[in-house]
């Protein structure tokens, strides 16, 4: 006599094992896509660095600035001289100097330099002027000449993003002809934003790769193709 074996098992249920994967795709979506807005925020903050005072009306900013102007602060005897088309604020009394406030990164002037003229310092302090505690930076130039010229000279570079305070000295007692004082924003920002958003758009876009395998997978849509 045969028996027949009417144990009967139910049916495996892969809903869940195939939905898992479409959820999981979903969370490293959405994670990627937190961690990309979180990191350009945090990005945005750290390369401008700069305080509230970013807004005040005394600040030179990027670009090039034509002397005389009403931003920078002349301590001395300055006198304007008009050579040709170009203008200068010139002295030839040793200690006068000029003060301002600028927002960047990289500091300039256009100066004449020449047998006429002598050696400046400059200084530039990081943080506005009320800041007691900040890093300086010092150093000497000497504008003398065999002939007379206009030079664009960098006083300051790879300065930390922000505001800070120079002040030029005339130490001899001789010319100090300035024409403009260029301010740069370099390194601009996008620079440092650039390597992290490309790496987190390259994973943004393997995880909605692997998003919508998981979705077509879930819905069966790529079985229904085969089978037409």
């Amino acid at each position: 006599m045969q028996l027949q074996d009417s144990t009967s098992f139910p049916e495996r249920d892969d809903t869940h094992s195939q939905s898992w994967p479409l959820w999981s795709a979903t969370l490293r979506v959405l994670l990627l896509l937190g961690m990309l807005t979180w990191w350009l925020s945090v990005l945005a903050r750290v390369t401008t660095n700069v305080p509230s005072s970013v807004d005040a009306p005394s600040l030179l900013r990027p670009g090039v600035t034509q002397l005389p102007d009403s931003r920078v602060e002349f301590l001395g005897d300055w006198v304007v001289q008009t050579i040709g088309t170009e203008s200068f604020v010139a002295t030839r009394v040793a200690g006068d100097r000029l003060r301002f406030e600028f927002l960047g990164t990289e500091l300039g002037i256009v100066v004449r330099a020449g047998p006429d003229a002598g050696s400046i310092s400059v200084r530039i302090r990081e943080g506005t002027r009320n800041d007691s505690a900040s890093r300086e930076v010092s150093t000497v130039l000497n504008l003398a000449r065999s002939s007379a010229r206009v030079e664009t000279l960098t006083l300051g570079k790879s300065l930390a993003p922000g505001v800070h305070v120079a002040e030029i000295r005339n130490e001899d007692s001789a010319e100090l002809a300035l024409a403009a004082i260029i301010v740069h924003g370099r390194p601009g920002i996008w620079w440092a934003w650039l390597p992290p958003l490309g790496l987190g758009l390259l994973g943004l876009g393997a995880s909605l790769h692997a998003w919508w395998n998981a979705l077509v997978t879930a819905l069966g849509w790529w079985k229904l193709g085969t089978e037409s």
